[in-house]
């Protein structure tokens, strides 16, 4: 045998809600009225109105209404006093045994607060968006939005919006974009009651822009953003460039509604708008309207640097510098100064090419001795502002070299300096006529060297010389170029003063055939119009020869000369230009 038990839920009674709480003029009364609730779970009982005058409680009974279809009630004698209230709610009482029975709303006789803005933005459409907080009075209806006007006054009403808890509208009547709009607000109850606008307006804020070609700034300027609890803590700055998503490039304090921005290319198209910061919720904001502005300046180069200095195979200097091509640029304008720093003279300008070209190169043939002293050189780009953006300078490397001693050449040299240039070695090249050849390699630092000659006697003693800086330029943001380049000093010749070597003696009968003949053995040089004569005791010429290969053989004008002491006259003019002279007595020995 079982048994079926039953399982019931138990349900809710709704209450009336109460829509107008209404203190009459004649006297001291109060009319409620309200709407009826929808319930369906058994017979209507009753209304129940309770009552108190501290919203907290306790709350007594004051009347019951035992009609169901009654939308009024009138309780007599409740006086009040300035800023003093009556609370109310109600229930209703069906026949519907372990429902919960719910209160309604608890409502006072008072008319709806001033509503409290918390903030006034702009949408990038222009469009203001006015956002307060909920009336605290559970029967207000609805809420009016007003223009604040100049005089203190409201406007006529421009929107409402239904709905206690419904705390945002969007201004369709005027445009954020060409003025700043100044809001107020105020709330209705159902029984017909409006509170107050607030005299704590609110205001859009307005922002303009503005840029010259010259300038090449976009100057951003805002009005106040007004009546937050504790004012503006800052504005930020935000800016799209080219529909990228904004970004917030700079921030002022909350007294400063100016800014320059300068972080644009020419034909930029940039989208710009400033945010206020509540001090009080750094999470409440409100955006200026969205300036669109197609920039067109006279673009500025973002870098200039020289990437070598040179000295080339005339002896002139050639400058080559990389520019950022982007570059709105009319003139270049060459500076150079000899030894030192101190004393840039200006060189013979020229216009830019067009296109722009991402490097360039200018020779200095304007009479430079770079054997004679490293030279200076910086570069100056000139816009069509005459605004003007300058490379860094850079350093040649000027050779010098000396005849040390017999069989030395001494060399020095200055260090290559270029910013953002590191040198890596010094090479040294010599050429004696057969071209040039790499002897030494050069740590930085190390600047001089001695060259031994003695291993060239054969040669014509003309002794030419270089040097190679080899260094790695590694230019920062936005050039990022890097490369490892050479940069070729001048050219410098040691010439070494022919040794001649003359014999005091000669025999043409010798077994020995080379002292059959006189004649000198000149080492280095290439003597140039060479004579040799030689003289009898008398002063007579016995021989005379313009070839330094030719050697007296002992004859006077065909016969043996005789035994004895002959004089000599030897000349040539040596490589350096110099007249070399020697003169003697030789001795004809049989």
């Amino acid at each position: 045998m079982f048994s079926l038990i039953g399982i019931s839920r138990a349900g809710v009674i709704s209450a009336p809600r109460l829509q107008c709480v209404e203190a009459t003029n004649s006297n001291s009364d109060i009319v409620l009225s309200w709407s009826d609730p929808v319930n369906s779970c058994g017979a209507f009982v009753r209304y129940t109105i309770y009552v108190s005058s501290d919203i907290n409680g306790p709350y007594d009974s004051v009347a019951t209404i035992n009609s169901s279809t009654a939308t009024t009630a009138t309780l007599l004698n409740y006086p009040t006093t300035p800023g003093s209230a009556w609370y109310f709610y109600m229930t209703a009482t069906y026949n519907c045994p372990g429902d919960t029975i719910l209160q309604s709303d608890t409502v006072n006789n008072q008319g709806p607060a001033i509503p409290q803005i918390i903030n006034v933005t702009v949408t990038p459409s222009g469009q203001a968006v006015i956002n307060w907080a909920p009336d605290p009075s559970p029967q207000t209806a609805f809420y009016i939005i007003y223009y604040y006007l100049p005089d203190g006054h409201a406007s006529a009403a421009i929107d409402t919006v239904y709905g206690r808890m419904n705390t945002t509208t969007t201004d369709q009547s005027a445009s954020a974009n060409d003025t700043s709009l100044v809001f107020t607000i105020a709330a209705a109850d159902s029984c017909g009651h409006i509170s107050s606008y607030t005299d704590q307006w609110h205001n859009t804020i307005l922002a303009h822009a503005g840029i010259t070609e010259c300038q090449r700034q976009l100057t951003i300027t805002w009005n106040n953003y007004n009546h937050w609890p504790q004012g503006v803590t800052r504005y930020e700055i935000w800016v799209s460039t080219n529909l990228a998503p904004p970004a917030l490039v700079a921030t002022t304090d909350s007294i400063t509604f100016l800014y320059y921005y300068d972080n644009f290319n020419d034909g930029d198209s940039l989208d710009v708008f400033v945010r206020a910061i509540s001090a009080a919720d750094t999470n409440i904001t409100s955006n200026s309207n969205v300036i669109a502005i197609h920039a067109s300046i006279v673009q500025p180069p973002a870098y200039i640097y020289i990437t070598n200095l040179t000295v080339d195979a005339s002896n002139h200097i050639d400058v080559t510098w990389t520019i950022d091509t982007i570059a709105q640029l009319v003139l270049y304008e060459m500076y150079r100064a000899a030894a030192d720093t101190s004393n840039f003279i200006s060189l013979p300008s020229f216009s830019v090419p067009s296109p722009l070209q991402h490097f360039e190169t200018y020779i200095d043939s304007g009479g430079v001795s770079p054997q004679n002293n490293p030279y200076f050189y910086k570069i100056v780009a000139v816009d069509s502002c005459q605004n003007q953006y300058t490379a860094p300078y850079g350093e040649t490397v000027s050779l010098q070299g000396i005849l040390y001693e017999y069989y030395v050449a001494q060399l020095q040299w200055n260090s290559f300096y270029l910013q953002n240039a590191t040198v890596l070695y010094y090479n040294l090249y010599r050429d004696f006529g057969t071209g040039y050849q790499l002897i030494q390699t050069f740590q930085p630092g190390v600047n001089l060297y001695y060259d031994s000659l003695q291993n060239f006697l054969n040669e014509k003693g003309t002794f030419c010389y270089k040097i190679e800086a080899v260094y790695y330029l590694n230019l920062p943001a936005p050039s990022n170029y890097h490369d490892t380049l050479s940069s070729f000093s001048n050219v410098v010749c040691v010439i070494h003063r022919p040794i001649i070597y003359i014999p005091n003696a000669f025999s043409p009968g010798s077994n020995v055939n080379s002292n059959t003949t006189f004649k000198p053995t000149i080492i280095y040089g290439d003597p140039q119009g060479y004579t040799m004569t030689i003289f009898n005791r008398w002063g007579g010429i016995v021989f005379e020869s313009n070839n330094l290969a030719l050697g007296w053989d002992g004859t006077d004008h065909g016969k043996e000369a005789t035994m004895g002491g002959y004089g000599y006259i030897i000349q040539f003019t040596a490589d350096d230009g110099v007249l070399i002279q020697k003169q003697g007595i030789v001795m004809l020995v049989r």
